[in-house]
């Protein structure tokens, strides 16, 4: 069955308020955002008695991957984050993605906005340690940017070293919302009508678009250059 976030009160955590129109609670929409981005940014507190000045929230950009309706994160294993998110007490994490599709350029500065795709996920941060479930994560993880390719069997495998100085968390999807604006630029209507205005101050939008370059080696590598890594494997929508 297909998760639906949908608030079941308007005091709900995931409930937008401004803008109701661009707002999508299914899981369909929200895994397709994340599937499709890089960068997730990590907001947390630290536990109860941790000595940090005045406990302040973090929110660390981090690499990230998902497997069905869990977000998976890794770290250093004495890494500030992985600490907080690895407790016994299943801490409280919210977990954002976005994209920009455009700029929208409006003849006032009040207008001017961005086309964009933005999903809010809210969760309990729980310890992996289950090696299978970990191995799983980090394959996730390793292969997300790379549209699809198995860049981590294409990898030297992890070593002891690796996996026991990395800590995975999981985070699963409890409550998310998702909030998406396309189209065009949304001037006054007195604006529009005003010959002095449209003859002076431009109005319209600029695309934007990740694309990635040719691969650039490094001066040690040997290895033919996978056909996953070069500009029309990784443009490819």
């Amino acid at each position: 069955m297909t998760a639906d976030y949908t608030p079941t009160s308007h005091k709900a955590i995931n409930q937008v308020h401004r803008l109701k129109d661009r707002a999508h609670y299914d899981a369909e929409t929200i895994h397709t955002i994340l599937d499709n981005n890089l960068l997730a940014h990590v907001g947390f507190t630290l536990p109860p008695g941790t000595a940090d000045e005045d406990n302040w929230p973090f929110v660390i950009p981090m690499c990230y991957g998902r497997i069905e309706d869990t977000i998976y994160l890794h770290g250093y294993v004495s890494g500030r984050m992985m600490k907080a998110l690895a407790s016994n007490s299943l801490p409280k994490v919210c977990i954002t993605v976005s994209q920009v599709d455009a700029l929208v350029v409006a003849m006032s500065p009040f207008h001017n906005s961005m086309n964009y795709q933005s999903a809010m996920i809210f969760g309990h941060g729980r310890l992996v340690d289950s090696p299978e479930e970990k191995d799983r994560a980090l394959a996730t993880i390793t292969n997300q940017p790379f549209r699809h390719a198995d860049r981590w069997s294409d990898s030297r495998p992890p070593n002891k070293t690796d996996l026991i100085s990395t800590k995975v968390i999981a985070v699963q999807i409890e409550r998310a919302s998702a909030k998406i604006r396309a189209g065009g630029v949304s001037d006054d209507i007195k604006d529009k009508e005003d010959p002095e205005l449209i003859k002076k101050h431009y109005s319209g939008i600029v695309p934007m678009k990740i694309v990635f370059g040719a691969p650039e080696p490094t001066p040690y590598n040997v290895a033919e250059t996978p056909a996953y890594l070069l500009p029309e494997a990784m443009n490819r929508e």
